[in-house]
This record gives structure tokens, sequence and C-alpha cells, in this order.
């Protein structure tokens, strides 16, 4: 077959890129084709996202894809969760959108605890309730603008909302729903029960689309402005980008069961796959969540700290006039050797910006134990303190989902790092499998192939083994070593 070009726009909370996958009947090749920056805008104490420049930018990023490739046959558009716009009966945008780190869900946190519990929420939905979820965003937003409630005739999450914009057509995609605490967790439709208890009308949200879908053709207003020779399909596909991610991965259904993934960027998303929603006290307490995966499966995961703490410390040293990049620092642990002290990094001081290394030294000087010596010495901490928060999370796992995990796929930027993947194949005592790099955009692109009808599932692990190489780490650390290094962490894990 000729080469097939289709176009995934991967939106995050820093900056927004347009990557080409040319497909060949065998293998996908990506190429980056444009980037842009997508800062949320604060504006007189609130937070949003300028989704009018983020169309803008993306309509140019096209016209330079087509330039480059000649001929693009569809796009589709991945994000981050929770995020949304609200759609009125002229077909225009209600208001900006907001961004998930505004603080008005926040100020009606007790109001909204007067109507459910967090437990409540997860044994309705399957989600951890957080003041970023989309529930209490819209719980925040009609009791500051009652008047929405006359006015909105859809509810879009961004992903779909980005692609409304190309195509005209408004649907709800299930990954992203998953992410909203919207929806059943039995019938993976948005909940009635929650809907009637807070006031909020079904028909705001369309039907949940649960596998990629060719909405149309991008709007000939759109086509003409740009000069299109393209007639671009705008694909409804993975919305969510951890979705995405695991679509990305050459994982057969059957081996569910034995397989863990792990999402390595500033933070780390830790995880596996099962049929349904695993919804339980036990679950619950552990602060497990469930998300959708494509095709109506779940996710059972935990978002923990990734490489933040490091990123901090980059950054921090950098402003002091010492610039250390993070092939350096790497270079810097592993000639430390192993480390003698360890730090929750999910500790809620580290969260925060700024004085990184400080907090380090006192999270060490709280628990009494040896301090670091060098700059390589602390990175090592850090480095070692991840990967065995990793391993706590996949054995927090196990126990709620009675996996045998035997390997874990690692993927996004942090599987460059050798030594986070080497301390995480032995601190788990897993062997580690890297997917891809670029793991959301390959999903994107995958589900754009499938609703294209250019491949079926049956073809996706085969595709996926031809486009990218993945590396085997295997462990080799004596498991008592191990025992020793995970108890201090489970000891000082505990400490407020």
């Amino acid at each position: 077959m000729s080469k097939k070009n289709v176009i995934a726009i991967d939106l995050g909370a820093s900056s927004g890129r347009l990557i080409s996958g040319s497909f060949d009947g065998k293998k996908i090749s990506l190429k980056e084709q444009f980037r842009f920056s997508n800062q949320p805008i604060a504006l007189l104490g609130s937070l949003y996202w300028n989704h009018l420049k983020i169309f803008q930018e993306i309509k140019y990023g096209l016209s330079i894809a087509e330039k480059n490739l000649e001929e693009i046959a569809s796009m589709s558009v991945d994000t981050w969760g929770v995020d949304y716009g609200c759609i009125d009966h002229l077909g225009k945008v209600i208001n900006t959108p907001y961004s998930y780190r505004d603080p008005r869900a926040g100020n009606y946190k007790e109001l909204f605890e007067q109507q459910f519990s967090s437990r409540e929420i997860f044994f309705e939905t399957g989600v951890q309730l957080d003041v970023i979820d989309s529930i209490m965003q819209l719980f925040a937003d009609l009791q500051e603008h009652p008047y929405l409630k006359e006015e909105i005739e859809k509810i879009l999450f961004m992903p779909n909302l980005i692609e409304y914009f190309f195509s005209g057509k408004k649907v709800n995609e299930f990954t992203i729903a998953s992410t909203s605490g919207l929806l059943d967790s039995q019938t993976r439709d948005f909940s009635s029960f929650i809907f009637d208890k807070l006031g909020f009308e079904r028909s705001w949200f369309g039907e949940v689309q649960e596998k990629s879908t060719v909405l149309g053709k991008i709007l000939p207003q759109i086509q003409k402005e740009l000069g299109l020779t393209s007639e671009i399909e705008v694909v409804s596909g993975v919305g969510h980008d951890t979705a995405a991610a695991v679509l990305a991965l050459p994982v057969r259904e059957e081996n569910n069961n034995e397989t863990a993934f792990i999402s390595c960027g500033t933070w780390s998303i830790v995880g596996a796959q099962t049929k349904a929603p695993v919804v339980n006290d036990a679950v619950f307490s552990s602060g497990l969540t469930n998300e959708g995966c494509y095709g109506g499966s779940n996710r059972l995961l935990k978002n923990i700290t990734g490489l933040w703490i490091i990123q901090e410390l980059q950054k921090e040293w950098s402003h002091q006039g010492e610039m250390v990049g993070f092939d350096s620092m790497v270079d810097l642990a592993v000639e430390a050797g192993p480390a003698k002290s360890y730090i929750n990094p999910n500790y809620a001081t580290f969260s925060a910006p700024g004085g990184m290394e400080q907090k380090v030294i006192d999270f060490i000087k709280k628990t009494e134990q040896p301090l670091p010596e060098s700059r390589g010495e602390l990175l090592r901490i850090i480095y070692e303190s991840l990967t065995l928060s990793y391993a706590k999370t996949i054995q927090i796992i196990e126990e709620n989902t009675g996996y045998d995990i035997k390997t874990i796929y690692m993927f996004g930027g942090g599987i460059q790092n050798k030594l986070l993947v080497n301390l995480t194949a032995d601190y788990t005592q897993k062997i580690i499998q890297t997917g891809p790099v670029e793991a959301s955009v390959m999903g994107n692109i995958i589900s754009q192939l499938l609703a294209l009808g250019l491949i079926e599932e049956k073809d996706r692990i085969e595709v996926l083994k031809n486009s990218f190489v993945s590396r085997r780490i295997e462990p080799n650390v004596v498991k008592k070593d191990i025992q020793a290094a995970r108890s201090t962490f489970e000891k000082i894990s505990q400490i407020d």
C-alpha cells in the first residue's frame, strides 16, 4: 500500500505538538511537524485555557504538515483529563474553558461534600474524588453561574472540544469521560444517580463512544482558509493521553493479568489493565483509581510523583549558576553507588516548587537517616526512592487484583534514563520492557488507523512491534537487599 499520513495532535499542560505518523502497511514512522506553547492563562484570580490560541496553532501546524507530507488522511486529538468546554444552543463556546488548576472547585468543596462523600463517589464511579475532577468543576460552575443550566446545550471534554472546532460534530469519547468522576462504574455511562442529585442534565453529554470513530471531514471553511488540498478526516480516537499510551503497548488482552505499566515523566502513572473497574473498600483505601481504556476496558492505577523532584533540583542548581544537565545528574547518581537513605517522593512537601534540595535534606533529618555527602548521593537517594515508590504501587495493584505481575512496560520520556529503568527492575523484581518514548502519540495514531480501517485490532501488536525498538531489562539484585530497602522505605513513608 502507499503510505498514509495521519496527524496526532498531542496537547499537554505546557505544550502542544502535531506529530505525523506515516504508515506503510507494516510500520509507523513518527515525525514532529509543529510545536507550540500551551500555558494556562491567569486572569483576575482564575486560570483558563486559551482555546482560541490552541485552535489557531493547530490550524497553522496542519498547513505546515501538509506542505511537508503532501497529503494527510486524518487527524485526532489527545489531552490531559478532566477539563471541558460548554457549548450553547447556537453551537458557540460559553465562557473560556477553565484549567484544572483553577481554584474555584476548592471553594465549594464543603458544599459538595454535603451531597456526596469521597467514598460514595468512588463506589459510584470508581474514581478517587479530587477537586480537579470534572464533577467538582461543573458543580462549582453551576454554583457561580446558575444561568449556565439554561445556556448549556452540550459539554465536551477538551480533546472532543478541539475536534468539534474542526469537524462540527459533538461526541464524548470514553477514555476522556472516564476521568471526569461522572460515569457509572458498572454501566460505563453517565451516572443518573449523580446527575439527579447535583441537578446536572443528561442531555448535556452525548452517547459515550468506546471505540475510534470518524466524525467527518475537516470543515470546508477551514480547508479553504488554510488552502489544504487534503480532505482530512477528523477522528475521535483515544482522547485521554494515558489511555492512548496504553493502546501503544504491545500487550495481548490475555496477558493483562501478568503485565503492568509505568508512565514516566514529571509525574508517574503506575497501573494495570483490567476488564472492568475494581471497586471495593481495599482499593478505595489504597488510593487506586479507575480510568477507561480503548474499547471499554479499564486501567487500575495510581498517580504518583515522577521526575518532578529531579527537575526541580536541576532548575534550582541552574539558578545558582551551575548548569547541570539531566544526563550529568544520572552520571553523578551512578558514581555515588547504592543509596544509604530514602525519601517518600509523594510526601506533601515535595509537591510544591522551590527549595527542593533543602526539602530532601530536611526529610532525611526528620527520619533520622544518614545525610548525603555529595550531590551524587542526594540524586541517588531520589532515584532509588522513586523506584521504591513504583515497587510499592505495583505490590498494591497485585494485592487488589490477584495479578502476578511478571512484566512492566515503561514508557514516556523517563525511559531514556537507564538508571531509572534498571533500578525499577531491581526494586520491583520484575522484567522491564521499554515502550515507545512517544507512547501517547503512537496510541493516538493507532486509534486513527483503526478508525480508517487501515489496520484491524488483531494487527495492532504486530504493527507496534515493527514500529519501535523495545529494550528488555531483568532484575539483578539479591532479594534480601531489596527487602531491606523496601522495609526502610515502608517505615519512612509512614511519617506525617
